[in-house]
């Protein structure tokens, strides 16, 4: 529980910092984590944690419009390894009902700028490799996945 906090301090000082220093840079059309990779559409337990998949590649990509069982997965983990983060955004707890609208692209934007990847707004193996999963054993602890 105290290694929770200290992240979770950890990744509100870096959305501080962000929010006052780092302007943010605007993605390609689609975004940058979405060329090359199929759009995920399930989940998977991967290396101990469950992540978004397509089949069993976990190389694929989430973006606002999506409906899927993977993104449900993925505001299931933003609420469990993020929930201080999503707090400040004022999207916690971030429905889980599956639709990637508005709420959830906010809260992975914020998710992203905590785990010190790119905010495009757009789940894919860059954002994959630098959050936080939610553990297969139904929640923490929380695990980064290669």
């Amino acid at each position: 529980m105290l290694l929770r906090r200290i992240l979770a301090i950890l990744a509100l000082a870096t959305i501080a910092a962000a929010a006052t220093t780092t302007p943010v840079v605007a993605a390609p059309a689609g975004g940058v984590e979405a060329m090359a990779t199929s759009t995920c559409n399930k989940w998977i337990s991967y290396n101990g944690a469950d992540v978004p998949a397509y089949g069993s590649n976990v190389n694929c990509s989430l973006r606002r419009g999506n409906v899927n069982s993977a993104v449900f997965q993925l505001q299931v983990t933003m609420n469990v390894c993020y929930d201080l983060v999503l707090a400040i955004q004022g999207v916690y707890p971030l429905t889980a009902d599956s639709n990637f609208g508005p709420s959830t692209e906010k809260a992975l934007r914020a998710v992203q700028v905590s785990a010190g990847t790119t905010s495009d707004g757009v789940y894919g193996p860059n954002t994959r490799k630098a959050m936080l999963h939610q553990g297969s054993n139904g929640g923490w602890p929380c695990k980064r996945v290669p």
